[in-house]
């Protein structure tokens, strides 16, 4: 995560610099998520069944740093867009994996503590790379991000041996695989509860940063409410790894959901910079509950075999979640700003919905979920 975070802060400066319309640079970073979708979806599972799974993680890594070293000689508008569609295409081979990795790596009654742990260090890289990357864009100039994130990328091989070498089989056939998740009602339920928090969060990401610049409010202080959020969904990840055999995230998904709904809903009333780092941070404590407890949710409903595609499409239902949620929150702010929180209030609800549709008994224990090949 440190390692794309770090271009983060100054891709779009750089764009800019190199004289790009703001079309452009919207379109050149945008592409990257979509080609992470299809790599998500269909690339990660081909390849992790051909090569094994350490090799695409390896494959991942290398190929990103050729990626972003290659990204500050590309002299023409092509050459960027092409560097993108491929940094995401190759990008989107190792989440999956790594997804899949963590859970295969625990016995299911552990999972949420791992999963835990997972989204801390996550959280982690969220915090460091852009850190890292405006200082360096400030000191050394905006090329030396992606240097840096390049040999982050490179001394991230050096983990290469925790990843297991096996082929995930079973799963040569992406759309079988994917026909085989679906006759699991609850699985694309909770790829859906992935999309739905993501637009939401996309949303509060995209158009607070114009909110405050309207209210006064500075770029370092906009700055220091997004650091506060990272380092509470830090704390909230920390909190759940201590008492994840007490009380599993999955019990807090229905608070998560509603924090995540009315800290957005309620930005426009939050005209002060303390109101907002002080609504930021209490809500990102508590929404740290939801990437956690759908993460345990898919690996415990997940036949055996075919984790992989699984995760694929649950990390592609997160990037989908990032298209939607400035799309349709820059069309609700043509009428006014106020109206693109207020997408916050229909999108918990539907949340919601789908969270009664999952309650049940037996539709989310990754214990009693957790399948043989034979069921597969």
């Amino acid at each position: 995560m440190m390692s794309i975070m770090m271009t983060a802060p100054v891709i779009s400066l750089y764009l800019h610099a190199r004289g790009l319309p703001a079309a452009h640079i919207g379109a050149v970073i945008g592409i990257t998520s979509a080609a992470l979708v299809v790599a998500e979806v269909i690339l990660a599972v081909v390849v992790s069944s051909r090569i094994g799974r350490r090799a695409t993680v390896a494959a991942a890594l290398a190929g990103s740093a050729g990626m972003l070293g290659w990204f500050p000689f590309i002299g023409s508008l092509a050459g960027l867009y092409a560097n993108r569609v491929a940094f995401g295409a190759i990008r989107g081979l190792l989440w999956p994996v790594v997804f899949a990795e963590v859970a295969d790596s625990s016995p299911p009654d552990r999972r949420g503590v791992a999963f835990s742990i997972f989204w801390l260090y996550f959280g982690v890289g969220l915090l460091l790379g852009p850190a890292a990357g405006g200082l360096l864009g400030e000191r050394f100039g905006l090329q030396s991000p992606f240097y840096a994130a390049a040999a982050i990328s490179v001394l991230t091989l050096a983990g290469i041996r925790a990843i297991r070498p096996g082929h995930d089989t079973t799963v040569r056939r992406p759309m079988r695989s994917y026909g085989v998740l679906i006759r699991t009602p609850a699985i694309p339920v909770n790829w859906m509860l992935t999309v739905c928090n993501v637009v939401i969060f996309s949303i509060y990401l995209t158009f607070l940063p114009l909110h405050a610049a309207g209210g006064g409010l500075s770029p370092a202080q906009i700055g220091l409410i997004f650091t506060a959020g990272a380092v509470a969904f830090i704390i909230g990840q920390d909190i759940l790894r201590r008492v994840g055999d007490r009380v599993p995230a999955e019990r807090l998904l229905v608070p998560a959901f509603l924090a995540r709904g009315i800290s957005t809903a309620v930005v426009p009333l939050l005209p002060s910079f303390g109101a907002l780092l002080v609504v930021n941070f209490l809500s990102s404590v508590v929404t740290a509950a939801i990437p956690q407890a759908l993460s345990v949710r898919i690996s415990g409903l997940a036949p055996r075999g075919h984790l992989i595609p699984a995760m694929g499409a649950f990390n592609a239902s997160a990037d989908l979640g990032f298209f939607i949620g400035p799309v349709l929150g820059g069309l609700a702010a043509a009428a006014g700003l106020q109206w693109a929180f207020l997408l916050a209030i229909p999108v918990t609800v539907l949340a919601l919905g789908l969270l009664r549709a999952t309650s049940g008994p037996g539709t989310h224990d990754p214990v009693e979920n957790h399948r043989s090949e034979q069921d597969a």
